[in-house]
């Protein structure tokens, strides 16, 4: 339904008609029952038509009662509708422009920065909120505890709060998200289950993500690849489908196994270990990795990959033939190998990179 930046009053429709009738005010008082102050007050909008004013109106005028009072209706709703949205406005400024690229990607909105306020009330509508205050009071709360987070993220980047909603709601509209809501999930199933996946994950291709979602599936657990909001610096994380449920939720960003795989390993580390509901931010650089849930994310993923030696193994080796060789010794994709030994700064960055494998088109496969 097209919306309008203005209101028009039922009245307006009453003025129209004395005017084509050459009548004035006063006459059609006297023809209603009522004031010449009450007809004036009707035509500029600021009496409201009820339901025995729209009775005398169809005698007089000719236009059914009914349609009088919906004129009324929309025109009081346009009002509100007018009022709200300017409200709103002053909103505009703090959701981050790619997220408003985002939903209109969408299809969430068409609105612009021209109509500020209806996109704000577009948000809102596309986060189920009535309000503002409902949002950041419904998010701020999901950040304590309704979403458990584990999320990879680029070295000193802010995740904005509007970006990571919009991603976040964004999941619930797909089919996998969906299905899940009726998954059966047991910490035993997922970590008997380990075995297989690390095997899976061990041979990237076409196949792996699908394979490695039916799997997760298979024991209830959800996996999926949503495209991010430009400027996203997330690469992955964990939340839970009303704290039953665990949904790992990865961005797709750069693509390569390494990123890919490492994400997924250190989100299971969270479903399997962290209380349900707790939210974590996993960051890429070293430094900001503090918290012990982080710590034994890492050292989950790193266990679960390369053994009880990690990484240690790599150390030294430096060609791609070499790094290969060690990977299929351990049994871990040489990719995931080679983003470690980037990470320790073991290997050079320009080293190894064709040792990726590029899962990018993979994702909606």
């Amino acid at each position: 339904m097209t919306t309008t930046n203005y209101a028009v009053a039922p009245g307006e429709y009453l003025e129209e008609w004395i005017e084509d009738n050459g009548l004035s005010q006063q006459l059609v008082a006297d023809r209603l029952g009522c004031s010449r102050k009450h007809v004036n007050e009707i035509v500029n909008g600021r009496t409201p038509i009820t339901a025995d004013t729209a009775a005398r109106l169809q005698r007089v005028v000719g236009i059914p009662a009914d349609a009088w009072l919906r004129y009324e209706a929309a025109y009081r709703a346009d009002l509100a509708r007018i009022a709200d949205e300017e409200h709103l406005a002053d909103h505009f400024d703090d959701i981050h422009p790619s997220a408003a690229t985002y939903l209109r990607s969408l299809g969430a909105t068409k609105s612009t920065k021209r109509e500020p306020g209806k996109f704000v009330s577009d948000f809102l509508a596309f986060h189920r909120c009535g309000t503002w205050d409902a949002y950041t009071h419904v998010h701020d709360s999901a950040n304590r505890g309704d979403y458990a987070l584990a999320a990879l993220k680029e070295s000193n980047a802010t995740v904005d709060p509007t970006l990571l909603s919009s991603w976040l709601r964004a999941a619930e509209f797909s089919e996998p998200f969906e299905r899940g809501r009726s998954f059966s999930y047991t910490q035993e199933r997922l970590e008997a289950a380990l075995p297989a996946l690390r095997q899976r994950t061990a041979t990237p291709d076409v196949l792996m993500l699908h394979d490695v979602a039916a799997m997760l599936a298979d024991v209830g657990v959800v996996f999926m690849v949503v495209p991010p909001p430009a400027n996203f610096p997330l690469l992955g994380m964990t939340r839970w489908i009303n704290k039953r449920v665990p949904v790992i939720q990865q961005t797709g960003r750069w693509g390569r196994d390494g990123f890919v795989v490492w994400t997924l390993f250190h989100e299971l580390g969270h479903v399997l270990n962290d209380p349900r509901g707790e939210m974590h931010l996993e960051y890429r650089s070293d430094k900001k990795r503090t918290t012990v849930a982080e710590k034994q994310a890492n050292t989950f993923a790193m266990q679960v990959l390369f053994g009880e030696d990690g990484i240690e193994p790599f150390r030294g080796l430096s060609t791609d033939q070499d790094i290969s060789r060690r990977a299929a010794e351990i049994g871990v994709a040489p990719g995931v190998a080679v983003q470690q030994m980037h990470r320790k700064r073991w290997l050079p960055y320009g080293y190894g990179n064709r040792l990726f494998v590029d899962l990018s088109g993979t994702f909606n496969a």
